[in-house]
């Protein structure tokens, strides 16, 4: 029975750190993942940067999963994420620290207080702070109840020899908490377990600083796992684990001098374990400081790039299945996905376009062929997107998700208008060439060129979200649909004296016209996604 009310006790810190960190989402959310994204400038700007993200954000794979986005997009080098990366890890120890100063007795005023504000709150804020308190009242409660279930084993005899045989074998008590962790996914719950024993009794300091070892190594792997699917996201990951490895290792050598070191400084176990958490941390982000770009060098050239697989169908690279469980996470790997998609359009709509002045019939029916990698992507981007519980988002995201749907779905019709209107026009005039008035092709090739801008102009609003260039972008198009209308109006007054080839060519003019209006407009909803929701 005591086991089990441990268990319950492992089960509910999980939770509250879920809980924790939904809550936080639910406070900060996009802000506090743009804010850390633009402050790693220097090597002591990244620390922080990591550290702050670690406290908000207390999951290694969480951490990992954002360190892995701004990687992939390129914002920062590799050394400067490896040291955000090694600064996360430390801001990670706060809800320890926390643990260590006896806060868990308080618990009780940490349900109540968050209950009632995460229950009765209107604003998303006062939800989020409600929400917070109340997982961190979580925790602290599974605290209570795990030491409580762990003093009955103080006076257990088989479970006191078996202490007695653990504490001389210390690296198998290492290697055991590193497992543990990585199939919890969690250090708090981990080093919470060991905290709470030693609180009751149950272990003593050798064992606890054998744990803090083996969580930090389990971190570490839990951080390699998540990036093992690119090739930098596995430099970068590997780099973390072996600089803390690096730090294990050193520990473990140095074990009984920490332990003697410990036994000179007040304080009770509880407090040691926690600052041998933080400290494990501080000195790994140390070594990253001053060896992350000797390292991130000497990796580029150990960990090489597989052979480039044969040309097919494109493959999202961005929907991370783990990221679905975190509403902010799931929508940035979405609206990355879509950034691939819009690319994809633009190689479209420019080869259709060469294709047309090339007068190349061939060139407009390899063009056609790249609607199919339209339509997979999105067909994976609609799929993830439907796959972000809805009860894990409040109304920004609600809103976000919903808007990043519908934007797909007009990309995916850009696609098919380009693969069966435009391609089927080009093809039409390079087989049966008609000549156009020079008018008509100026106006054509510049509204070629206002429809491609726009589309770089979409992928600006999707990846800024600001409100004031969304509204920009809608103004633009505003603008643009007057501008053709004064166009075809021009266009007629011109036909008056035209002969049988004009009127024939003018058809076809119209035509392929209106079919770049089409494809202008169906990327408006981006723009109305951002000036409706506001700061999303």
């Amino acid at each position: 029975m005591v086991l089990i009310d441990i268990a319950g006790g492992v089960a509910l810190i999980l939770f509250g750190i879920r809980f924790l960190r939904k809550g936080l989402d639910r406070l900060a959310g996009e802000r506090i993942h743009r804010w850390t994204a633009t402050m790693q400038k220097r090597r002591g700007v990244a620390l922080l940067g990591g550290l702050t993200f670690g406290a908000v954000a207390p999951s290694s794979t969480a951490q990992t999963l954002f360190t892995l986005q701004l990687l992939h997009a390129g914002r920062l080098s590799g050394d400067r994420l490896l040291i955000f990366l090694l600064g996360a890890g430390i801001g990670i120890t706060a809800t320890v620290q926390l643990i260590s100063f006896h806060l868990f007795d308080y618990y009780a005023v940490l349900l109540v207080v968050g209950l009632l504000c995460f229950q009765y709150g209107r604003s998303e804020a006062l939800r989020g702070i409600g929400q917070t308190v109340l997982g961190l009242g979580f925790v602290f409660l599974a605290m209570v109840l795990t030491s409580g279930a762990a003093r009955a084993l103080t006076a257990d005899a088989d479970f006191q020899t078996l202490m007695g045989v653990v504490t001389h074998y210390r690296l198998a008590l290492v290697l055991f908490a590193a497992v543990v962790t990585v199939a919890m996914q969690s250090s708090t719950a981990s080093i919470g377990l060991v905290l709470a024993l030693g609180e009751a009794g149950a272990v003593d300091i050798t064992v606890v600083l054998a744990v803090v070892i083996g969580t930090n190594l389990g971190l570490g792997v839990t951080s390699l796992i998540a990036g093992w699917g690119t090739l930098p996201g596995r430099r970068l990951t590997f780099a973390n684990l072996l600089l803390k490895g690096v730090v294990a290792a050193a520990m473990l050598l140095a074990f009984d001098p920490i332990l003697r070191l410990l036994a000179a400084f007040p304080g009770s176990l509880t407090r040691h374990g926690a600052d041998l958490h933080t400290g494990f941390n501080v000195i790994t982000a140390v070594l990253g400081l001053v060896f992350a770009g000797l390292l991130s060098g000497w990796l580029e050239r150990i960990i090489k790039p597989a052979p480039p697989a044969g040309a097919g169908i494109s493959v999202p690279t961005h929907l991370d299945e783990r990221a679905l469980a975190s509403p902010v996470f799931a929508l940035a790997n979405a609206s990355r996905e879509i950034l691939r998609l819009v690319d994809e359009i633009q190689a479209m709509f420019s080869g259709c376009w060469d294709a047309y002045l090339q007068g190349s019939a061939e060139q407009a029916r390899r063009v056609r062929k790249r609607d199919d990698r339209i339509d997979e992507l999105h067909t994976k981007i609609k799929n993830y997107l439907s796959r972000i519980p809805s009860e894990a988002l409040n109304s920004r995201d609600s809103e976000l998700r919903f808007g990043l749907l519908h934007f797909t779905s007009q990309l995916e019709a850009v696609g098919d208008i380009i693969e069966k209107e435009w391609c089927a026009q080009v093809i039409k005039h390079a087989e049966h060439p008609l000549s156009f008035a020079p008018a008509d092709q100026a106006n054509l090739a510049e509204l070629a060129r206002k429809v491609g801008h726009r589309l770089s102009l979409a992928a600006s609003v999707l990846t800024t979200r600001d409100r004031e260039l969304a509204k920009g972008f809608l103004h633009e198009g505003d603008e643009l649909k007057e501008w053709c209308i004064t166009v075809q109006k021009q266009h007629y007054d011109r036909l008056k004296s035209a002969d049988a080839a004009a009127l024939e060519a003018s058809v076809h003019f119209i035509d392929m016209f209106n079919t770049l209006r089409r494809i202008s407009g169906q990327v408006n909803s981006i723009g109305h996604t951002f000036t409706l929701a506001g700061e999303v």
